[in-house]
């Protein structure tokens, strides 16, 4: 399969948008107006076809002031110098719009999700790709000082950078994720009293959980689960006694494995990016601007984002079949799992999330195994996700920790490698090569041993393994039965004949 190339006129055609005869038939200050903003309500009367068209407005609609863009109280809020805005953020020089540094710092989720393949010049841009090093985002820490302005100080800053990955294939993570987390919260329910029970999904090991004998899960001095891994809560309560929902849940999305779905990583994505967040008749950032955004907008997102394509393998040539048995034999699959089997091909998009039990509040089902995700079905009655992952945290060294010493992080999915340099979690990698030698630096890195593997393979063996992640590729982000849809309504109340 060959990449589709994907024009200027193209992507602006795709902003829902329609042009059609010259005559543009959705202005762009009217995405996010009117007729087109969603309720929950309207979800029980859209066809799919129209949750995706009004997610994708969503996804490329520029947020503006008026619609609630800036303030927001994300990571935390600067009170302004008159405290009438207590969610006020600082700005740049205090320009009232862009932090740039710890958000604000885009008005589209498009602008940070555009680039398909970097593979050729000009690259190949489309909705839903990655971002390069240009668009990599920086979260706040503490040591360089920058002039943020809501008040006269001065603040100081150190980046948590963040390289924006592409929104792919990401129907398929959820599905996985979902019956992994459903798998193990069975066996936390069932682990008897007074023993040790190992803890295992998709065949990938979480480590294990203990019990006492009054049946409550031992814990260590941080009041973590004693021998539980891989998910970002391992504790079973909260400060106040209550039971943590958040326990053993799987988390595929975000670089640290900290959202459990679209609709909960879209959350925070709005807040941080453009201080917008589902706020009904309320005004929580005293920017004078209510319902920002809408329940049903959050979720026909949510719908967007996880029907998206999904990357494929290019058929391999001899050196890239002989890569991929040494990608085995060197160990790097034991977390880079070439593939996951669903149980269904069902996935339920769901609002608002129980982070322990994916079956409820469902109010969307999509088929995986049609276009545009088109996972292929498998003999359980499910589909088969290629994604060369395993949707577990590792520690991954010293050399990559964060500025606040976590080096915790999910396994990266393989699938669409060769189409989206810059790699790891800031971009530091340049290429695949830099990628693999530089998350193996540290011996306490969990992936040093197979990187050691790697590094002792002849020059020709190493060539090989990089031919056979050369076949990885991403899909063309042209969303083309989409578009279809949109021109062919267009057409309709235009009465001529779509293309």
């Amino acid at each position: 399969m060959k990449l589709r190339t994907f024009s200027a006129a193209c992507s602006f055609a795709l902003l829902p948008m329609l042009a059609t005869a010259g005559d543009n038939k959705i202005d762009i200050g009217q995405l996010y107006t009117g007729e087109f903003r969603v309720e929950h309500s309207d979800l029980a009367n859209m066809t799919l076809a129209e949750k995706r068209l009004a997610g994708m407005r969503m996804f490329t609609n520029p947020f503006l002031k008026s619609q609630g863009f800036g303030d927001g109280d994300d990571n935390p809020p600067s009170p302004s110098a008159t405290g009438n805005h207590e969610g006020e953020r600082g700005t740049l020089q205090g320009n009232g719009s862009f932090q740039r540094i710890n958000g604000l710092d885009a008005q589209t989720c498009l602008e940070c999700h555009s680039v398909i393949s970097r593979r050729k010049v000009p690259f190949t841009t489309g909705i839903g790709g990655v971002g390069g090093i240009n668009n990599t985002v920086l979260g706040a820490g503490g040591a360089t000082l920058v002039d943020l302005k809501s008040t006269d100080k001065k603040t100081n800053v150190n980046g948590r950078v963040i390289n924006p990955p592409f929104i792919f294939g990401a129907g398929g993570i959820e599905l996985l994720a979902n019956e992994m987390t459903i798998a193990l919260q069975k066996q936390l329910a069932a682990a008897p009293a007074g023993a040790t029970t190992a803890l295992f999904a998709k065949g990938v090991s979480f480590g294990s959980i203990t019990k006492d004998a009054f049946g409550e899960v031992v814990v260590d001095a941080d009041g973590n689960a004693v021998g539980a891994e891989g998910t970002f809560r391992l504790n079973p309560r909260n400060a106040d006694g209550s039971h943590n929902e958040d326990f053993l849940v799987v988390a595929p999305f975000g670089r640290k494995g900290d959202a459990k779905s679209t609709r909960d990583f879209d959350i925070g994505a709005l807040s941080f990016h453009f201080g917008m967040r589902v706020d009904e008749g309320l005004d929580h950032d005293n920017d004078g601007v209510v319902n920002e955004v809408l329940d049903g907008e959050l979720s026909v997102l949510s719908v967007f984002v996880g029907t998206a394509q999904t990357p494929f393998a290019k058929a391999p040539d001899a050196e890239a079949v002989r890569g991929r048995h040494l990608i085995n034999e060197i160990g790097c699959t034991g977390c880079h799992i070439p593939s996951m089997e669903t149980n269904t091909k069902h996935l339920g998009f769901r609002a608002p999330d129980v982070a322990n039990d994916p079956t409820a509040n469902v109010h969307t089902y999509v088929n995986l195994a049609r276009a545009p995700m088109s996972f292929e079905k498998n003999e359980i009655g499910g589909v088969t996700v290629e994604l060369f992952a395993d949707l577990k945290r590792h520690y991954m060294g010293a050399n990559l920790e964060e500025f606040n010493g976590d080096g915790m992080f999910t396994t990266m999915r393989l699938w669409g490698v060769a189409d989206t340099a810059p790699y790891l979690h800031d971009g530091r990698a340049f290429t695949i090569k830099d990628a693999i030698q530089t998350h193996g630096l540290d011996p306490a890195s969990e992936a040093f041993t197979a990187v050691s593997n790697f590094n002792n393979l002849s020059e020709d063996d190493q060539n090989a393994l990089l031919a056979f992640l050369d076949t990885l590729r991403s899909p063309n982000g042209t969303f083309p039965r989409l578009l279809n849809h949109v021109a062919n309504e267009v057409a309709l109340e235009q009465g001529v004949t779509a293309n």
